[in-house]
């Protein structure tokens, strides 16, 4: 059966669509996928036929500032933006599983939710807000959102860029991301699966907030698979992308 790439514009999001060719009106399980930073939904087809291909239907949505949603924006400005957009991939995604719902376009609450990089960063966040995620991939995201919103500030200063905010400013949105850390509220996971991939030599997202993660988690007795790839820098490998289908194959 052949799988399609539907583009399809939900309230304002642009999304791609994906699934097979005769089931665009049938309830599916969904997997919503969030792409990273300066990327866009597009990148993202790869991992999307992966899990089309098993049955599920596929949304890529386009992140604010990203791709179709870039506007008048400079590259300064998109990183100042950082944890906005964050945000507001959560306001998507409230809409885009309120879209899925009354369509009747989600089989049952078989609800997915993963993402690359800021998208995993997004996947971690999402866990906090919403119950109806069932299923959850962070690849090569954080869940450690505070130490993340540090680790990126310290990013900036070294490169010698000035901030448009003042000290206050910065403390009170590194407080704000306390909200949806998911690290600081593992007891809303609820054994919820989660599997978190990433790669020993991403010098972007440190490798060992995912190694710290699932420590965390493992001795929660959290339903949790973690895998590192050696070798591997910020690129999901396409053995990443295998890895993220099984889990939800076996879990959605």
């Amino acid at each position: 059966m052949g799988i399609v790439i539907d583009r399809q514009l939900i309230d304002d999001i642009p999304i791609l669509m994906i699934h097979e060719q005769d089931k665009q009106a049938a309830p599916l399980p969904v997997v919503i996928y969030f792409h990273g930073f300066t990327s866009a939904k597009e990148q993202n087809l790869p991992t999307a036929y992966l899990l089309a291909e098993q049955g599920y239907r596929v949304i890529l949505p386009e992140a604010l500032h990203h791709g179709e949603r870039r506007g008048n924006i400079t590259n300064d400005e998109i990183q100042f933006a950082f944890w906005k957009i964050v945000q507001h991939n959560l306001v998507d995604l409230h809409k885009l599983m309120n879209w899925l719902t009354r369509g009747g376009l989600l089989e049952a609450g078989r609800l997915g939710v993963a993402g690359t990089s800021m998208g995993g960063i997004t996947t971690a966040a999402a866990l906090t807000q919403f119950e109806q995620v069932k299923v959850a991939g962070l690849m090569m995201g954080s869940a450690k959102l505070q130490y993340m919103a540090h680790y990126l500030l310290k990013g900036i200063e070294q490169q010698g860029i000035e901030l448009p905010y003042t000290n206050e400013e910065i403390t009170a949105q590194v407080d704000e991301l306390g909200k949806i850390d998911l690290s600081q509220k593992i007891e809303v996971i609820s054994g919820r699966p989660i599997l978190i991939w990433h790669g020993e030599e991403d010098r972007v997202v440190p490798f060992d907030h995912a190694v710290e993660f699932y420590e965390q988690l493992a001795r929660n007795g959290e339903n949790v698979k973690f895998v590192s790839e050696k070798g591997r820098d910020h690129k999901v490998s396409r053995e990443g992308m295998i890895e993220l289908t099984n889990w939800m194959k076996t879990y959605l």
